[in-house]
């Protein structure tokens, strides 16, 4: 099996694959340095702590997990159809990039969990705000952060390339009849919760799982979306 040509195509571009991540994310964060220092200077580094719990919700660090589904797509847009035209298998680019993935999330995970664990002994930099210790990534012990953290960019990349594969097969129709299935179950679960107490109940009983039953559902994501875009790439077209 060649799967270490697979890995040293997918890391031949360092900028793509290192730098480009940690470019965006630096500029979110940045950001979110600046609004902490305007809030300290207009109230003079007073009561803060509901802008400090506020930002638990803020969504800056998908500036970094963005880029990251980003590169599951671009798995299968830009690597497979150069992997096909070196003579490697379907499968040994699966496997390859499988292995990349892993790799990533098992990255990017200890760099959030790290930034965590800084803002954390920081009282948020010093400024009372949010990047790393919010609630995607997860605001519990630093150990659920890096298993959440890697969980979800896994899923992310797995996502990203099926959805990828699932174009390059069927074209753009896949696509739009994948949104337009995900549209059409977001409008019946909404008209039901409104029109069922019962369903509205469950619904939020959802939302209020514990930490443990989500990680299951992203685990459950990232494995069918794994399994999905396996199945896929084995007939994908090297275009």
């Amino acid at each position: 099996m060649r799967i270490k040509s697979v890995v040293k195509l997918h890391t031949a571009n360092r900028f793509t694959f290192f730098g480009m991540p940690f470019m965006i994310a630096g500029i979110a964060f940045a950001i979110i340095l600046t609004v902490g220092i305007f809030a300290n200077v207009v109230t003079g580094g007073q009561d803060l702590e509901d802008m400090y719990m506020g930002m638990t919700w803020n969504g800056a660090i998908f500036a970094l997990l963005g880029p990251l589904m980003g590169f599951g797509i671009t798995s299968m847009t830009q690597y497979f159809p150069l992997a096909t035209g070196l003579g490697l298998t379907r499968w040994e680019f699966a496997r390859g990039t499988g292995l990349i993935f892993v790799a990533n999330a098992a990255m990017f995970s200890v760099f959030v969990t790290l930034g965590k664990m800084i803002e954390e002994a920081t009282s948020g930099w010093g400024l009372q705000v949010r990047f790393f210790n919010v609630f995607y990534t997860g605001i519990g012990p630093a150990w659920q952060t890096l298993v959440q953290t890697f969980l979800l960019i896994l899923a992310f990349m797995f996502i990203g390339a099926a959805a990828a594969t699932a174009v390059n097969r069927w074209g753009q129709m896949a696509l739009w009849a994948g949104l337009l299935v995900m549209l059409v179950v977001i409008l019946v679960a909404g008209m039901t919760a409104f029109i069922n107490e019962e369903f509205l109940a469950w619904l939020i009983s959802l939302l209020s799982m514990g930490w443990l039953p989500w990680m299951g559902v992203l685990l459950t994501v990232g494995v069918v979306s794994a399994v999905a875009w396996m199945t896929l790439v084995r007939r994908a077209q090297a275009r």
